[in-house]
Order: C-alpha cells, then structure tokens, then sequence
C-alpha cells in the first residue's frame, strides 16, 4: 500500500505468512544547513510468536557525485565506473562516502572531485549508534547485474557478508543499512532511520552523524516536514463539506508556488493595494 501526503511517501507491506508488517516512510530533511533524504523503516511483529530476523536497509544502486553525469550514466556507464569509489569518514563501515575520484570528462585540465553522497543509518533508540553499512553489491546480489535477486544474502547471512572485506572501488556501489540479527516479540517494533544527502568535503560527514543521532532528532523533523506544508499552505486553508476539495484547494496553492514562487510586495503600498496581497 502507499500513502502520499505534500511532504511525504510512504509504502507499507503486510507479510501475514510471517506475521510482519513493514513500512517505508520518507521526507526530505526541512530546516537544516545540510540536506539529506530521509528514510525511515518500520518493522513490527504482527504475529503470535517472536520472530528473529536480521536487514539490509536501504538502496541496491547509489551514484556518486562529481559533474555533469546525466549523459554519462545513460551512454558510457561501465566506463564511467572506473572513477567511482567508496571511501570512510570514520572507523568501520558506518561513514560511507561515494565520490569520483575526479570529474570525468574530455579535458586536458584535471579536476579533483571533493563532494560526495553519504549515507548514516542508525536504530531509533535513546543510544543511537550508526549501523555498519554494506556497500558492496556482489556480496548481496552475486553476479545477479539486474539487482533483482539477492543470491549473496541467500547464501551468506548478514554477520558473514560483514564479516568480509567490501570492494567500492571502480564499480556503482549498494548503500544498505545492515543489523545482523535481533528478536521481536508480539506487537513490538523497531526502526531504522537512514540520512542519504550530498557535502562539500568527506570531513563534514562526521559532524552531520553526531547531529542527527542525538535522541528525538527524527521525530522532530517528520512532525516538522508535516506542520512546514501546513504553514505554507495556511492562507488558502478551507473547510467545506467535501475534505477532498479542501486538501485540493492547498495542493494546488503548494503546487504552484513551488513552481512560480509566492510574490513579495516591496515598498509603501495604501490600504487597498494591502488587501489585494495574497497573505492578507
């Protein structure tokens, strides 16, 4: 099932097989000097009896930053994964950072690519630690390049594919959140919250971890993605009997302005001009 709101998807999964619901829930971060992409997974135990599981969160394909890659991508992609690469910003595998190693191109000047696409993911907990993460595509889908089926996870547990080394280099790379095994009784849940977002520098991936892992951090800014739209949409708020209408009426108001921009009236303006203004 999914669910789309203005500032939010989400889709859910009901396994009644094996008593687990789980559901995907993402924003994009509001309010920050950094952005990211949030990605917030549910899984709860629906069933009579505990379950033991263990997750790979996340993405089977990520692109590294650097240049204008559209085209590339599209026309030239294995060639283009020799400049891929995987690096970390801390201990570990918790700090992944994708980048060129330099901006590919036609050119008889060099340019060194700093920026790069990070990824943190962490349980919802009050110690929030980040999650180790897989990067290596093989180690989850074998020699399977459609990513469709993960023929390494059937053979290898996740403490195994963690337990062995992981090869980023010169190959487009998996971004998966990995918890190696826990046991959920009935009615209990747990939730995996993951930051995808680009920087400037491999130094600033630090910074932003301990930001987002402080206690509270993620509730905050999904109930903030929510009431932002409302604020923004407040001066074309309706109530009628019909609530589809209602919510159309302030989706075609963030549509558009999205799209247009809302004006703003600078200088003195009389009292009539002052009502024709859309905020009065």
């Amino acid at each position: 099932i999914m669910f789309v709101g203005t500032n939010e998807c989400e889709i859910r999964e009901m396994d009644h097989k094996n008593g687990l619901t789980t559901s995907v829930k993402y924003i994009v971060l509001p309010e920050e000097t950094f952005g990211a992409l949030v990605r917030r997974t549910n899984i709860t135990n629906t069933g009579s009896t505990p379950v033991t599981i263990g997750v790979l969160d996340g993405l089977a394909k990520i692109e590294p930053v650097g240049g204008m890659l559209d085209w590339a991508l599209k026309q030239m992609g294995r060639t283009l994964e020799g400049w891929m690469g995987v690096y970390q910003a801390g201990e570990g595998t918790t700090m992944p950072f994708y980048r060129m190693s330099t901006e590919p191109g036609d050119s008889a000047s060099v340019t060194i690519e700093l920026a790069g696409h990070y990824l943190l993911s962490f349980l919802e907990s009050e110690e929030s630690s980040l999650l180790p993460i897989v990067f290596d595509s093989e180690s989850v889908f074998g020699r399977d390049t459609s990513l469709l089926e993960p023929n390494g996870l059937k053979i290898n547990d996740i403490a195994d594919i963690l337990s062995k080394p992981q090869y980023g280099q010169a190959r487009t790379s998996s971004a998966f959140a990995a918890v190696e095994k826990l046991t959920l009784a009935p009615g209990e849940s747990i939730s995996i919250a993951s930051f995808y977002g680009r920087t400037d520098h491999i130094e600033n991936v630090k910074p932003i971890a301990d930001h987002i892992t402080k206690p509270g951090y993620v509730d905050e800014k999904f109930a903030r993605a929510r009431s932002m739209m409302n604020e923004m949409t407040a001066s074309v708020e309706t109530n009628t009997t019909n609530h589809l209408f209602d919510g159309a009426v302030k989706q075609m108001f963030l549509d558009n302005s999205l799209r247009g921009g809302i004006p703003l009236i600078l200088g003195d303006f009389d009292d009539e001009m002052k009502y024709l203004n859309y905020d009065e």
